[in-house]
């Protein structure tokens, strides 16, 4: 009868200790996980160093060792750590220049200029040191505008070469650009039928808006080309003298496609 009394207290005390732990799981569970998690861990590390080999460890350099002859160290092989391997194909160097333009924008195919045409490029090209071949180009489409335009021959040649001295991308400090030297601000819309404002940079394109610009002057100073001359250089003091340079240049031009020998300046 004692004994199942004893065993009757037992387990009610082993009762008590199962809902103290319950209770204790329960309101600090974190603390349960971290001793269940210390107790695996000691006993991986026990079982890990019952199965690993008994090796000796190097000693430290300078620190005593015990009497008796000494281990064999062996050591161990060297790796190398893994150098950077360049690309078998070097990055481009960042370059300061602009983005070459597509040959198609600028270049245009030869034409077949007439005897006058082709005097008048080579004294330009000799003159302005540009390639003859190209200024045949540009004088023809000229001659084309000019006839087109009701402009007196050689005029437009004239400005382009006052304007820019025939080089296709020269900007002046206002802005204007190309060949006729234009401003692609106040003029956009006239660029827009040959593609947008950067195309200033075909020197036909810029041929062409810039000769229908001196058009348009003409029609807004009654048809006269001296103010139409100036009203396309912008007025003020020193237009008398851009007329004047124009006029003079022109007037050299129409001697060379008359055939008569004019000195180059």
């Amino acid at each position: 009868m004692k004994a199942l009394r004893s065993v009757l207290t037992l387990v009610r005390v082993l009762g008590v200790v199962a809902v103290a732990i319950v209770v204790y799981a329960w309101i600090y569970p974190e603390r349960l996980g971290q001793w269940l998690g210390r107790e695996q861990a000691e006993a991986q590390a026990e079982a890990q160093a019952a199965a690993a080999p008994a090796v000796a460890a190097p000693a430290a350099p300078g620190a005593a060792t015990p009497a008796g002859p000494a281990a064999p160290v062996v050591a161990a092989p060297a790796v190398a750590a893994p150098t950077a391997v360049a690309p078998a194909v070097a990055a481009p160097a960042a370059s300061a220049q602009p983005p070459a333009v597509a040959a198609a924008e600028t270049v245009h195919k030869p034409v077949k200029a007439s005897r006058s045409q082709a005097a008048m490029a080579q004294w330009l090209g000799a003159k302005y040191r540009v390639s003859p071949s190209m200024l045949e180009i540009l004088i023809v489409e000229a001659d084309k505008l000019s006839k087109t335009y009701k402009l007196s021959p050689n005029l437009i040649i004239a400005v382009m070469a006052i304007e820019s001295n025939f080089h296709p991308y020269i900007q002046s400090e206002a802005g204007a650009q190309g060949l006729m030297q234009v401003m692609p601000a106040i003029h956009a819309k006239r660029y827009e039928k040959f593609g947008g404002k950067s195309s200033f940079i075909d020197p036909i394109v810029s041929l062409k808006v810039g000769a229908e610009i001196l058009r348009d002057c003409m029609k807004l100073k009654g048809g006269s080309e001296d103010e139409a001359l100036r009203f396309y250089f912008g007025g003020g003091a020193s237009s008398g003298a851009y007329i004047d340079k124009v006029r003079a240049e022109q007037r050299r031009l129409n001697m060379v496609a008359a055939g008569k020998q004019v000195a180059i300046d």
